[in-house]
């Protein structure tokens, strides 16, 4: 796929999930799957934390996002971090990858399996936000899956499951409230900041994914510990025990 149809792919996906909230009246959305298969209790799962994949940004006054790299920067430590503690509070064996030189490259089954999932779980996510994007085969049957090539992380960290996890968050600049003002004195609702995440459970043994919660509302702050702990809190409300 070439960039710019990843591009392109990537702006329909936030503009179908932009329509979705004006649906929803701005309301917090938060849903989730489990599979059957989750049989392992708490104590006996060993589970890989895969990189954080976060990026935040400011909406520019025609509601174009700009990527803020001190932003992001506080948002992946405060994420890790909400993580840890909400892990430590449970059974679960938590193991966190390891950073190497396969990470330098870009055509790394880990590096691509972190851009798949991001591809995978949004288009999940839409298909169950957008009633027009719903997939008849796909109503009742929640098989989503990464494919087999997870198999290299679960020989090289003995895992179970990998963990995945992608939260993109935006706020609006002065521009952009002035807009969203201007807009609504005229009766036109223009939406603000939005918050997007999703978290995934994906068995190594094949791919599958076996649990999957998604979050989708306007507001949100991932600039701070404290909202970004709830954040995690919300995503991972019904992660399996």
């Amino acid at each position: 796929m070439g960039a710019a149809a990843m591009v392109f792919g990537r702006t329909r996906l936030f503009l179908l999930l932009g329509v979705a909230l004006v649906f929803l009246g701005g309301c917090q959305t938060t849903h989730y799957f489990k599979s059957e298969r989750l049989g392992r209790p708490d104590e006996n799962r060993r589970i890989l934390l895969m990189p954080v994949d976060v990026e935040l940004s400011e909406l520019s006054a025609a509601g174009s996002p700009k990527p803020h790299a001190a932003w992001t920067r506080q948002a992946t430590e405060h994420i890790d971090k909400a993580l840890r503690d909400f892990f430590g509070q449970r059974q679960t064996e938590l193991t966190h990858y390891k950073s190497g030189p396969k990470d330098d490259d870009l055509t790394s089954t880990r590096v691509q399996l972190v851009k798949l999932h991001g591809v995978v779980g949004g288009t999940a996510m839409t298909h169950q936000l957008v009633p027009a994007y719903r997939l008849p085969n796909k109503e009742n049957n929640f098989d989503w899956t990464l494919g087999p090539a997870v198999q290299e992380l679960k020989r090289e960290y003995g895992a179970d499951y990998a963990l995945f996890m992608r939260i993109r968050d935006s706020y609006a600049t002065g521009e952009r409230v002035a807009f969203i003002i201007a807009a609504a004195l005229l009766g036109v609702a223009v939406p603000g900041g939005q918050q997007i995440g999703f978290a995934t459970l994906v068995d190594l043994e094949d791919g599958d994914i076996v649990w999957f919660n998604f979050l989708f509302r306007d507001h949100g702050d991932l600039r701070t510990y404290k909202p970004a702990e709830e954040t995690v809190k919300a995503l991972f409300t019904q992660f399996p025990k």
